[in-house]
C-alpha cells in the first residue's frame, strides 16, 4: 500500500537497527538511516523529508526527545519503540506519538508505521 514510503530510522543498537532495515526493505519500504543519534537524524531531517520515521526512545545521544520535536515541527509522522515504558516520556512530542514496545513482531511494527503514514498531513 506505501510501497515508495520512506521510513527514517533512528535506532542506536546495532543488531536492532540492522534488523529493523531488512524487515522494512523486504515489506517494500526505503530506509532512511539507520541513526545512532539526534544529531545524525536531525542533519538527515536537513536534507531529506522522510514520509514516517521510526525512532528508539533510549539512543546513544540521550533520548529522542529532540528528533522528536523536528518530526512535528515539520508535520513528519512518527511511531516511538522502545524497551521503556510510554510513561517514561516527557514533554508532549514523545508522549503524543504511538509507542510500540520492544520486543514487538513484524505485524505489529508495519501496522504501527501504516497507522502512522495514514495520518500525515494531520495537524500534529
Amino acid at each position: 500500500m506505501f510501497e515508495a514510503s520512506v521510513v527514517m530510522v533512528l535506532e542506536d543498537e546495532i543488531f536492532v537497527s540492522s534488523l529493523l532495515e531488512l524487515i522494512l526493505q523486504d515489506q517494500g519500504w526505503l530506509v532512511g538511516g539507520p541513526f545512532r543519534t539526534n544529531r545524525l537524524a536531525l542533519d538527515y531531517l536537513e536534507m531529506s523529508r522522510p514520509d514516517v520515521a521510526l525512532i528508539d526512545f533510549n539512543i546513544a545521544d540521550g533520548n529522542s526527545s529532540q528528533t522528536a520535536a523536528r518530526l512535528r515541527e515539520l508535520g513528519i509522522p512518527f511511531v516511538v519503540v522502545s524497551g521503556y515504558p510510554k510513561s517514561m516520556a516527557r514533554g508532549e512530542d514523545l508522549s503524543v506519538a504511538e509507542w510500540l514496545e520492544k520486543p514487538f513482531s513484524e505485524d505489529q511494527l508495519i501496522d504501527s508505521l501504516t497507522r502512522a503514514l495514514a495520518q500525515r498531513g494531520a495537524a500534529p
